[in-house]
This record gives structure tokens, sequence and C-alpha cells, in this order.
């Protein structure tokens, strides 16, 4: 038989449950092992549904465009449940509708320059507080804590320390259920998981109340206007708000700690970024064209989504009819989706992969890259199933540097930094750093 003519190598296990407690155990490992043991494109059986796992950037580039893979039946049931009501999990002329509404305030230019100085004001704050406490602490929880008030002047309107530890919370406790059985038990991470769904969606029906009854300009009233515009309901305004307003917890102090990290790591790299922070934008409040002429800052935010396991996979599609992907014969009926991670670290893409390198994207480098290469937040158009918050993540790493290179030089003491088996590893030790004054080199007049 023709290779042609067979489904993809890859072990289909159990009836129903076939992978899915690899999955639950290690998010991460799952594909990396598998792609090492079978190639790019393998296959597996999760919840019940047949699967083609698509890597390597001819793959997910197909995975992520051709209309013949539809979003939505096919994701586990933790995912529908914690996600009912987003547009990741459908597709068609209603994804797309509800998509360019959600572009209207965290995907233009013009909607995240309106943000940046409740961003800087934030971010700020927490690098003072580091500054005078002086010494060594775990950066992570006050970065979780950052990232869940920057949710309250971005998104609530409800800025009170109270709001902000329940939206942490919340966040919390949604992204633990994923990595759990499905079951909503008593006492169990995924009972807790269903119980703050239930929470976010409260505080996601109080903001919007809050929003047609006052005035704000933040991304809920953005979204409110653009849907009053778009003939977009509540019910689906609502429930891509609360997604947009889940995920831009993770989004923020995620990389923020990783690049944290990495640079505590690479001297020759920060030296290099504090020569373009005192250059172009040593003081004062951040403009958004300060920001976009700070291109090695650019290159260290991309090689930092590229280098670190932030997102596994795509949600999940299924083949509408049989398809070839990476000279496999997929049914139509299976399940599919991309491998995000795994396709970044891929040697035929970038030398190396194993190193971190911002230089590999420099502008030349960048744009030499085959479509499908560099997929931290998928792949495709914008108003299809690319993640919305690209660029004002891009943006807000580039923001937590400035502000740290300005002020701060830091080490890390000896610690625990292996990544943990999380959703979105991260250092075990919750990164300890010592922080310093920096004080800039004066100048003869």
């Amino acid at each position: 038989m023709s290779r042609e003519k067979q489904t993809p190598p890859g072990r289909l296990g159990l009836p129903w449950l076939g992978e899915s407690l690899a999955l639950l155990r290690s998010n991460h490992g799952f594909y990396k092992d598998r792609a090492a043991k079978y190639g790019p494109v393998f296959k597996t059986r999760l919840f019940g549904i047949d699967f083609v796992v698509c890597s390597g950037h001819e793959a997910f580039h197909l995975f992520a465009t051709d209309p013949r893979i539809v979003r939505g039946s096919s994701d586990p049931i933790s995912v529908e449940q914690l996600f009912a009501g987003s547009l990741a999990l459908i597709d068609g002329t209603d994804h797309h509708l509800r998509k360019a509404v959600m572009l209207r305030a965290v995907g233009y230019r013009s909607a995240i320059e309106a943000y940046l100085p409740r961003m800087q004001a934030l971010i700020q704050t927490m690098v003072d507080s580091w500054m005078q406490r002086g010494g060594e602490a775990p950066v992570l929880p006050d970065l979780q804590m950052f990232a869940a008030r920057l949710g309250g002047a971005l998104y609530t309107g409800d800025q009170s320390e109270q709001g902000a530890a329940e939206l942490y919370q919340a966040g919390a406790d949604i992204r633990a259920g994923f990595q759990s059985l499905p079951f909503a038990i008593p006492g169990t991470p995924y009972a807790r998981a269903r119980k703050a769904h239930k929470r976010l969606t409260r505080i996601v029906d109080e903001a919007i109340a809050r929003h047609q009854s006052g005035h704000y300009d933040d991304i809920v009233s953005r979204m409110l206007d653009a849907a009053d515009e778009s003939g977009v309901g509540a019910a689906e305004l609502g429930g891509d708000i609360r997604h947009l307003l889940f995920a831009s917890q993770g989004g923020y102090f995620v990389p923020f700690t990783l690049v944290t990290m990495a640079l505590g790591q690479h001297p020759e790299i920060v030296a290099k970024a504090r020569e373009e922070v005192e250059r172009i934008a040593p003081a004062g409040p951040l403009t958004m064209d300060q920001i976009e002429q700070m291109e090695y800052l650019e290159q260290i935010s991309k090689e930092l989504r590229r280098y670190f396991a932030m997102n596994s996979a795509t949600f999940f599609g299924r083949l509408t009819e049989p398809m070839q992907i990476g000279g496999y014969l997929i049914p139509a009926g299976w399940g599919a989706m991309g491998a995000i991670h795994i396709t970044m670290r891929n040697a035929d893409v970038f030398d190396d992969p194993e190193r971190f390198d911002p230089d590999r994207f420099e502008p030349a480098a960048e744009a030499a890259l085959a479509p499908g290469s560099y997929v931290p937040h998928g792949d495709g158009q914008a108003t299809h199933h690319r993640c919305p918050g690209e660029n004002i993540v891009t943006i807000a790493v580039k923001m937590y540097l400035t502000l740290l290179l300005r002020q701060a030089t830091w080490t890390l003491p000896e610690q625990d930094l292996t990544l943990s088996n999380e959703l979105f590893p991260l250092p075990e030790s919750g990164l300890v750093v010592r922080f310093h004054q920096h004080a800039p080199v004066q100048t003869a007049v």
C-alpha cells in the first residue's frame, strides 16, 4: 500500500479514552514525545475522536487555512464547557463577524494606543515596588496580580483590589480545570473550574451592565460599540468578552515571567536591549511611535513566544471531507489540530531551535520564514482563527521590558528553574529575582 493511502503513524489506544489521560498528564510532553517518535504528522485518539495532529510549517499552515477543516464539535468536553459561547468554537460567517468586533477592541493600533497610559501605570507601579522592596522576591505572584488588575482597567471597569483578586482566582481555577478529568465531582479541580466559569460569567455580565450605564474607553466599551454596529447579540458578546478576559491573564503574566527569566540568563541580550531603550525611550510616558521603533525588543518578544512552551496546540477542528496532510490520507470526520510549540522547534526552519536567540527575528530573516513557521498565536488571516491578542501582547511585552530596563538590573539566584507541568509551564520556584537599581550612563555635555 502506498504511503499516500495510509493514515499517519501513531497510536489510537483504548476505545473512546484513547490517549486522553496521557494528554492530561503532560499537555506539552504529549505532543513533543509523539512527534519525536512518529514524525510531524501523527494520529491519536482523544475523548472518543480520532485525530490527526499537524506540526511542521506545511502541515500547520494547511490545518489553519484549508476550508475543509472546520472548528467546533471536536473539542474535549472541558473546552466546550469552559469556553461555552466563545467564537473559538464556531466557524463561518458568525465567526468572522464576531472576530471583527474583537479586533476593533484589541487588534487595531488606535485601540491599543488608547490603553497605553493605563498599562504603563500598572507596570510602573509593579516595577517600583520591586525596586523599593530590594533583596530577593518571587515575581510570578506579582505578575499574576498585575494581569488581574489590568483586567479591571481594560475590561471590567472595577479597579478594586477585591475585583482583581476575584479575577485572579477565577482564572487560576479555570486553568487548573483543563488538566483534570472533566467530571464535576465536588472538590475536584474540574468542579472548581466550572464554578469559576460561572463567577467569570457573572463578572462579565456586571461589566457589560456597568459599561452600558457609564462612560468608559476600554476593550468592553469598544466591543459594545462594534457589536451595536455589526448586529452581534448580547449573549454572543458576553461569551467573547469572557474568552478574552480569561485568555488575557495568561497572555500577560506568562510571557512577562518567562522574559524576565530568559534575560536574567542572557546578560548580552540585556545590554543590547537596554541600549535600544536608552536611545529611543529613556524616560517619560511611552508612545506607540516609540514602542514601534524598538525593533530589538520586538525580536525578543517574538523569540520568547517561539522558544517557550506557552501554547501546546490550537483549538480542535474536524475534516468535512477526506484530504491529504503530510502525504497521508485523513478520512472525513476525523478531528484535526495544529501543534503549536513543536512546530516552532522545527530544526528544518529554525537553526539550533533549542537556543534562545532574538537575532533569528531580524526583519530579513523573519520575512524569509515560510507560512506556518512562526505560529504562537495560530496562523492564517486575522479574521479567522488567529488569536486576536497577538498585537497587544507584543506591545505589552515591549512596554514591560522598556520600563524594567530603564530602572533595573537583575540576576537570578540559585533556584529551581525547571518548568512546571501546567497548561502554561512556568519556573517551579515562582522565579526568584534579585533586583538592583540601574544607573544610566552619564554623557558629557
